[in-house]
């Protein structure tokens, strides 16, 4: 059975004689969030249609009724002007709808009754909020049979008393059809008329609190039928404007049409009203749908993604080209999978591996904090809880991680780069030159892995400006055949003489301090690119040792020469670390330059980080099977108010979804998982630290 609804909101018209609605576009936005709810509507497919001509809604109720099957249910909503022409005829207003020309240019109630008379659907429901909107059911004739009172609801139309069914999967059958006001009255928007357009409209703004909050559950059955809530709907709409008088009719209704669960049986009592916004629920589906692709890639099973780049499709095993590629087919997804992509090049550039864990952790996360919110729970304490957990888990983490075994590099490499041929390499080049020696990655010329020995250096210190950056996607600056100027002390005179000593090469500047006139300076140098690292005296020896050349100070650099300046044959600066690289082969300082095909470098460097953060934090149990653990443990720590452990808990069962898809991937369960594979501990740490700040972002959301 599929359940399909289309929202029709029309605010903004071409004739100026329609004044403005601004309630539609909210209206929609807020009910389409609680139909696709999985817990409340669990509607198979929610479409909005947003001021569009009259040809695009009468195509679209066409589209959402004609192919439907007989055991579906589906929901149509108009929320825009109702005009009524001086016979008597009832029309709803489209963008392009003429007011004294209705017949030609808006929706006739007589095209959407036909509509629906004729649609296959066993269940059927018409909801307008429009002024004169009663004036649909005007001449209906009640079908034979007694109507029963549902908490003072007046029906015309069949028995529509309850029937005990299992739940939205048979959701009964019938036509059924709610309006605002009757065929004489205005629809009001809070206490204003719709025609001066201020906030929301009273009638939608009844039913979505009746359908989110559990109210419309009149009978306590768990369940919420058409009947009930547009009981629930008038009730509310009379006490606020007794002028303004809901209609309802049923045709056909052998048994209850079941729109929405309700929280559940009657001993769990009716469910809190839902905190969560329509925008949240927006960014959770377009995250949902975006992670799915990413999370089949997990563990050594993963799958490859197809995915559409300029119309074909593409098949791409690789995270980060994935969430690049991945275009939604719903624009109201697009937010969401913006997320993706963002998280995604977060943790790459910060780790440069675990995107595809922290999108699985992420995506759980986001699915507990909407059922947190579901319950009522306000978003900004368990945005309190999902930030003392993720700070908790780095401290287990920490406390969990293993030193890096030389043996273990190759497997690390290996896990990371998702190829035993890159871990063989960069597993031989670290035994070589250590496990903390540099090692450089660029693309070679034929398909194969090649290394090569040299001398090198690897510095904590990175460029000292984002406009150094020579690759904007990679966040890097790469120097070849480059010139290196060394000063100690603070650099803050003397470019012109340095700028006609390096004779047009790219040029590094290593220096202890740097005036930000000298750093203005060096941005508008030419002849070849330039970047400078701001490094301590240990590190600035460290450098004169592998380049040569003299190291500068003021009273030197006016007799500098060509010859003062070092040489280095690469030199790649990130954020936060300098390499540097040789061909000259020594026993000291030692590196690996590894040469990889094309479309294979960025799985190297992958591999190559990964073995560096273990270097520096330690290993953990790979294969998901740590951030499970420490999930666990994590959940039993959970401590703050309610609310703030709802949080926690829902950011410590998250941790353990990496592990599920790779489970999942592999056709077996996490217990089956292999706990010998191994992860980096920093890479982990990234994972955790990005996955929450995603989740944070994500309970911001207004």
């Amino acid at each position: 059975m599929g359940r399909h609804a289309l929202l029709v909101a029309t605010g903004e018209y071409d004739d100026a004689r329609l004044s403005r609605l601004r309630a539609p576009e909210q209206d929609v936005e807020r009910l389409a969030a609680v139909l696709e709810d999985p817990e409340v509507g669990g509607f198979t497919s929610v479409e909005v249609l947003r001021d569009r001509p009259g040809a695009d809604v009468r195509r679209a109720v066409e589209d959402l009724l004609a192919p439907r099957a007989p055991d579906d249910l589906v929901l149509l909503y108009f929320s825009c002007h109702g005009l009524v022409s001086p016979s008597g005829r009832l029309y709803f207003a489209a963008a392009d709808t003429v007011q004294d020309r209705p017949a030609g240019t808006a929706i006739p109630r007589s095209f959407l009754n036909e509509q629906l008379e004729d649609c296959r659907a066993a269940g059927r429901v018409l909801v307008l909020d429009c002024c004169f909107s009663g004036a649909f059911v005007e001449g209906f004739k009640a079908a034979a049979g007694t109507v029963p009172a549902v908490a003072g609801l007046d029906v015309v139309g069949p028995d529509v008393a309850g029937l005990d069914v299992a739940g939205l999967d048979d959701a009964g059958e019938g036509y059924v059809v709610m309006t605002a006001s009757n065929a004489y009255e205005y629809a009001f928007e809070q206490d204003s008329l719709s025609l001066d357009a201020p906030v929301a409209s009273l009638f939608t703004d009844v039913l979505i609190e009746g359908l989110a909050g559990g109210g419309a559950d009149l009978d306590g059955d768990g369940w919420i039928d058409a009947a009930e809530l547009f009981a629930y709907a008038r009730a509310g709409v009379r006490v606020r404007r007794p002028d303004q008088t809901p209609q309802f009719f049923a045709h056909g209704a052998s048994a209850p049409l079941r729109l929405a669960r309700a929280g559940g049986s009657p001993e769990r009592g009716p469910r809190r009203t839902a905190s969560y916004t329509p925008g949240q629920l927006l960014v959770a589906r377009g995250f949902r749908a975006a992670a799915e692709p990413v999370c089949r890639t997990l563990g050594p099973m993963g799958r490859r993604a197809v995915v559409f780049v300029d119309r074909r499709p593409v098949e791409l095993a690789d995270s980060s080209a994935i969430a690049a590629a991945y275009q939604p087919d719903d624009p109201r997804d697009s937010l969401g999978a913006s997320y993706v992509r963002e998280l995604v090049g977060q943790v790459l550039r910060e780790a440069g591996d675990g995107a595809a864990p922290a999108v699985a952790v992420a995506r759980g996360a986001l699915a507990g904090l909407v059922d947190a919110m579901r319950e009522g729970h306000d978003p900004v304490r368990l945005l309190r809880g999902v930030t003392a957990a993720a700070r908790r888990a780095g401290e287990l983490i920490a406390e969990a991680a293993e030193p890096l075994r030389p043996r273990d590099v190759g497997a690390l490499a290996a896990t990371a780069a998702g190829d035993r041929a890159v871990g063989e390499v960069i597993g031989h080049v670290a035994a070589v030159i250590g496990e903390d020696g540099p090692i450089l990655v660029e693309e070679g010329k034929g398909f194969d892995l090649e290394h090569e020995f040299g001398r090198g250096l690897r510095i904590p210190a990175g460029y000292a400006s984002g406009q150094f950056v020579t690759d904007p996607e990679r966040r890097e600056a790469v120097l070849v055949e480059a010139r290196v100027l060394l000063f100690a002390g603070t650099l803050q005179a003397g470019l012109g003489l340095v700028e006609e000593l390096r004779e047009g090469h790219a040029l590094l500047v290593v220096c202890e301090g740097l005036s930000h006139a000298v750093l203005v300076e060096l941005l508008r140098l030419g002849g070849g690119p330039v970047v400078a690292v701001v490094v301590d005296p240990i590190e600035l020896g460290r450098v004169h040792d592998l380049v040569k050349g003299v190291v500068l100070d003021h009273d030197l650099l006016a007799g500098a020469s060509a010859r003062s300046l070092g040489r280095v044959e690469k030199a790649v600066v990130t954020p936060g670390e300098t390499v540097l690289f040789t061909g000259r082969t020594s026993a000291k300082h030692p590196a690996g330059l590894v040469r990889a095909g094309a479309g294979h470098v960025e799985r190297v460097e992958r591999a190559v980080r990964a073995v560096r953060s273990a270097t520096t934090e330690g290993v953990v149990r790979g294969g998901g099977v740590g951030l499970a653990g420490i999930g666990a443990q994590l959940a039993a720590e959970a401590t703050g108010t309610e609310e703030e452990v709802a949080g926690w808990r829902a950011f410590a069962v998250a941790l353990a979804e990496p592990a599920e898809r790779i489970a999942r991937n592999a056709a077996v369960t996490p217990a089956d998982l292999d706990p010998s594979l191994l992860d980096s501990a920093g890479v982990a740490r990234v994972v955790v630290d990005a996955a929450a700040r995603t989740a944070c972002r994500f309970l911001l959301v207004a």
